[in-house]
Formats: structure tokens, sequence, C-alpha cells
């Protein structure tokens, strides 16, 4: 193999071949997941689920329940990124993905040598069922997915822990490969080591970086593997490979045509042209019989708690059936007066009563806040210009205003590297449009002094403030002028598709990029930023707080070595106002009075730099 810097529609062979005479060009590498507020990884953190909850069978998890950490009640580690965008065609919505990467975005190792890299443990299981033989561990597997492919000295595996020996053993393994469809496999679990109390088993994989170093800056997260409808139990056999269930697949779709978000008070002058039509949905059912399903929609304002409920019909689902609904829904926005709001978006399956439920729901919380996003929060590559000549390279993404406004920063996520080397200089910069070319003109803002910055979390933006006053309309452009050679590397989003926003100049003239997707780079607009919407970047780090959404209380998690000491919590609404300050009891607030919508929590520990994350208050 050549190196992985882009698996998609064309081969970079002649990077590696030849690396020191190449060209200037742009370029996808493989990016890190979306996991809120996880520890690193290295220092093996642990879920706060005890090792002595002992499970009974069967034992089932689908990882449909929510993107992010795996289940606690299930498994006992955090190093797994759970998701709905990494797979390609899954069995049920969410797969619980293994790469390179730890739970901050870095590299859990830096060598060509395979190393180990992610787990998926479960918690301990009583299989104290002497002399059984019908016991299996099945499994759907998926290399690469919409990642990047494991290389063939990569490998997947799977291991048996026997509580007797205190031993783990290996009893499956799959080498690395390109993408291809879910694939089930069955394992017996018969031998008299497993089947005591106390047994458990774990996924876990090994992850290689490129054969070639000539460019660090390219050394980023690699090796995808996706893990779906993972189902333990007695009375079985690999000839029942049938999974007797209807599930949803897809996450919802913004309601808006081009964006993922935009201001609450731009919406109005966009409502005509920018709302989607149409909600679609699609399922699935996995059964040998045909099914009948009925499609339900329902959209309600957090704030004002309205609801808009609307029926997509019952219909009969043939067996192995993919099936697609579009709502053509039509939702009386009230457009009220405040700086953001959110909507609760559900879209459900009714199915029949012995049907697994958790899989049959997805919800999406559309975001209207202060800023314009194309990306859907989630970054399965990164982006960048590299090579010869490119030391003062231009990228730049159009936006389109809905109303005259002030430019008060950019929001950009960054994907992490081998020992952070991506971290080079550039010049923010802001264009105006050339309604000529349908690209970027004159460049009417440039400021030195900024880097690639990285949160102790993934997918957690930086925000780089702009220190003129900037008035825009209409089109405008956001992006950089590059100091160096080196690929900076900005978040890429393959699950949404505005290329034709994004263009790059290597010296001579702007170029529509060749890459389907959109960046993680997100202008920010409306009144002058105060705290916490800081100038500098926002220390989020390790903060956790569930359950989120919330209605009445919240529990607060410090990270473990800090649990332990006296802290206190403040709370601000979206507008920055102080609405609650104290220390928890029991790690507990309550929010009962609090209004539905978006938070900002805050925890200070004395002589600490503040924990912060976002809240979602939801009834």
């Amino acid at each position: 193999m050549t190196g992985r810097i882009i698996k998609l529609n064309i081969i970079l062979a002649a990077i590696f071949l030849n690396p020191f005479n190449i060209c200037g060009q742009e370029f996808l590498i493989p990016a890190t997941p979306d996991i809120m507020g996880q520890g690193i990884h290295h220092h093996h953190h642990i879920l706060k689920s005890s090792l002595t909850d002992t499970l009974e069978i069967p034992f089932f998890d689908d990882f449909s329940k929510k993107p992010g950490y795996p289940d606690s009640t299930r498994w006992i580690d955090s190093y797994a990124y759970i998701n709905n965008t990494y797979s390609g065609d899954p069995v049920s919505i969410g797969v619980a993905t293994l790469d390179a990467v730890n739970d901050a975005g870095i590299l859990n190792g830096d060598t060509e040598t395979p190393f180990t890299s992610d787990y998926l443990t479960t918690k301990p299981i009583n299989l104290r069922y002497p002399g059984r033989t019908d016991i299996f561990l099945s499994f759907f597997f998926q290399p690469q997915g919409l990642g990047d492919e494991p290389e063939e000295w990569d490998s997947l595996i799977v291991e048996f822990y026997s509580p007797s020996l205190n031993k783990w053993n290996r009893v499956w393994s799959t080498e690395g490969r390109p993408a291809e469809a879910f694939q089930q496999v069955f394992i017996p679990v018969i031998d008299t080591i497993y089947l005591q109390n106390g047994f458990r088993f774990r996924f876990m994989n090994y992850a290689s970086l490129p054969k070639s170093q000539s460019f660090p800056s390219y050394n980023s997260n690699v090796d995808h593997w996706n893990i779906d409808y993972v189902y333990l139990d007695t009375t079985r056999s690999p000839s029942m490979n049938i999974v007797h269930d209807v599930s949803m697949i897809t996450s919802l779709p913004s309601m808006l045509k081009i964006y993922e978000a935009m201001p609450w008070n731009h919406f109005p002058n966009a409502f005509l042209t920018e709302i989607r039509p149409t909600l679609d949905i699609s399922y699935r059912n996995n059964d040998t019989l045909t099914r009948n399903v009925t499609r339900l929609l329902r959209i309600k304002d957090i704030i004002t708690q309205e609801k808009y409920s609307l029926s997509g019909g019952a219909v009969n689902v043939e067996r192995g059936l993919l099936g697609n609904y579009e709502f053509p829904y039509s939702y009386p926005f009230v457009f009220y007066n405040r700086d953001s709001t959110v909507f609760e978006i559900k879209s459900y399956l009714v199915t029949d009563e012995d049907d697994y439920k958790q899989n049959d729901t997805v919800i999406r919380y559309q975001m209207f806040y202060n800023f314009y996003a194309y990306d859907d929060g989630s970054a399965e590559f990164g982006y960048g210009i590299s090579g010869e000549g490119t030391s003062n390279a231009a990228l730049a993404c159009q936006f389109k205003t809905y109303a005259k406004d002030t430019l008060r920063a950019v929001r950009m996520y960054f994907n992490r590297t081998l020992d952070n080397v991506s971290q080079n200089y550039f010049l923010l910069s802001i264009w105006n449009h050339n309604s000529d070319l349908n690209q970027p003109g004159e460049l009417i803002y440039s400021m030195t002094g900024y880097k690639p910055e990285y949160q102790q979390e993934l997918n957690k933006f930086i925000t780089y403030v702009i220190d003129t006053l900037l008035v825009v309309s209409d089109i405008f452009y956001v992006g950089w002028i590059q100091t160096t050679n080196d690929l900076l590397n900005v978040g890429f989003d393959r699950n949404t598709n505005s290329k034709s926003k994004i263009f790059y100049n290597l010296g001579q003239e702007w170029a529509n990029t060749s890459f389907q997707g959109s960046l993680m780079i997100r202008p920010i607009l409306g009144k002058a930023l105060s705290w916490p919407a800081s100038t500098y970047p926002i220390p989020e780090k390790e903060l956790h707080i569930y359950p989120n959404p919330a209605s009445d209380i919240i529990r607060i998690e410090l990270p473990p070595s800090l649990e332990n000491l006296p802290y206190t919590v403040s709370i601000y609404n979206v507008q920055g106002r102080l609405i609650y300050e104290g220390q928890p009891v029991n790690q507990i607030v309550s929010v009962e009075s609090f209004l539905p919508g978006l938070y900002l929590i805050r925890a200070d520990i004395t002589g600490m730099k503040p924990f912060i994350t976002k809240l979602l208050i939801s009834r």
C-alpha cells in the first residue's frame, strides 16, 4: 500500500513515491472522531460503572442509544467511539468505531509497526452454565466504512477472559482490507474456563502509521473498524443468523437546505428559500418476514414547547428491504425575539410489540445560534493544502448571510496529528465576493498570529476572534493564508456536502475543491463576544454532566483525579448572564426552574483553569 492520505476517488501514490518533488495541491487526511468529554486513552480511563456489577445474559448492544461513550451499563471502558457517521450501510443506526487515536484525538502509537490501539470491554457476565454447547457470541463488523482503510498488517481482534485463570485469550481475528459490507461473525463460548461467573469479552484493534514519515503533518487518525449488533446468549447457533428487527439506519437531516446551522435572527429572511421541504428517514427490515411499520415525525420548539406532529402512515416492509420516507412537513415557525433557539426533531417507527425499540427512534436538535455551519460537527477526515510552493497558499470557504451583520470571529476545528506538528502559523483571512467569477474577491481582512489549537476533547472548535469591526452582507469568504508548506489539517465532514463553497489558491488563481464534503469552519456574527463566548479558546476539559438534555436535575462529574476536590459551579445562559452559582450537593444541581434552552456550565477549582461544557434543558 502507498500510504493513507486519502482513499476516496483518487490515489495519491506519488506523494510517497517521490515526496520531496511534490507540487502544491489539496489533500484529505483521515481524521479524529467526536466523543464528548472523555479522558486520555493511555490513562486507560474506565467508566464509572463498577467491575463488580455482574450482568446476566442475554447480552445485547447495537450502539443505538446515543453517540459518544459506550453504554456504561454494558461496557467498562470509553475508548470506542459510538457514532452514526463512520459506517456505510449499517445493520442498525449506531456503530462502535475502533481506530488509531485516543479519546482526546492523540495517536495511540507512533510507529509503522502495528501497535495496540482501542478496546471495547464488557462488564463481567455471569456465564455459569456448565456443559452448555449452545452459547454463542455474534456481531457484525466492517473495515474502513467512511473512514480510513486498515492495511493488511492491521487487525481487529476478539478476546475472551477466563475468571479462573485471570487471563485474556484471543479467539478470533481478521486482517485489514478496504471497505466492504458488514459481515456477521459467530464465536462459540463452550470452554469450561469461560463458563463461569465473571466472564468478559472485548474487541481490540492493532493500527499503524503510514510507511513514510516524510510529511509528519499527514500522520493523523487511521485504520477504522466498525462494530454493530453484538449479541451473546444461550440456545444459539451460526445457522440462527437472522436479526428479527426493524431499525432506523440514518440520522435526521438538517431542516435547512444548505446549512446545518444559522443565526436565529437571520432565519426569517432565509425561511422561504432555505427551509428543506421534506425531512427524510431510512430504515431497514432485517427480518426474514415482511413487517408492518408506521412512520411518525414530531417537531418541538424547546423554548415555547409548541409541538408539531405528522404521520407518514403504515407500510409493509419486505424482508431485507431498505426503506426511505420523506416527511412533507410544514412547521409553523414563530419568529420571536431571541438570540437563539433549538428545535427537537424526532422521528420514530411503530413496530411489532416484541420488536427491539431502542433503534426505532432518531432525534436531532436543530440549533439556531450565532453562527453559520455546513458541517454536522463530526470530522471523518482532515483537509489541507501542502507541497512545494504552498507557503502562501490560501483556503476560503464561502458563506451567504441573510442579514447584514458584524462578523465577530471564526470557529475552526483542527485535527490533531503526530506530536501536533501541524501547528504552524497562518493568517486568518476574510474576502469579499467576486460576482463575475463566483469566487473569492478582494482580501478585506488578514491577521497574523494564529495557529491550529486543540481542545482536550474531540471536535471542540477553537474561536479565532476578529479584532476589527467588520460588517458583512450577502456573500463573503472566511479561511486562511498559509505561512509554510505544511498541511494544517482542518476538520472535514463527509456526511454533508458543500463542495461548491470550498476554494483554494496556490498562488495563481482560485480553484474549487475536488473533494465532496464540508469544512469545519463556522463564522460567528452578531453581538460582541463576551465571556463565556471568549476571545480565547475555551478550556472545555473533561467535565461530564448527565442527563443531557436534562429536565429537573443534573449530576456533575469531574475527572477521577479531581473528583474529591471542592469546586464551585456557575451556569450561564446563551446571552452570557450568570443564572446560578454554588457548590453542588453530592454532585447534583437542580435545574428545575431553568427555562428550556442552551446553557454553559463552568466548574472552578482553586488554582486551575475552569472546566466548561454545554447543557441543554428540554421538557
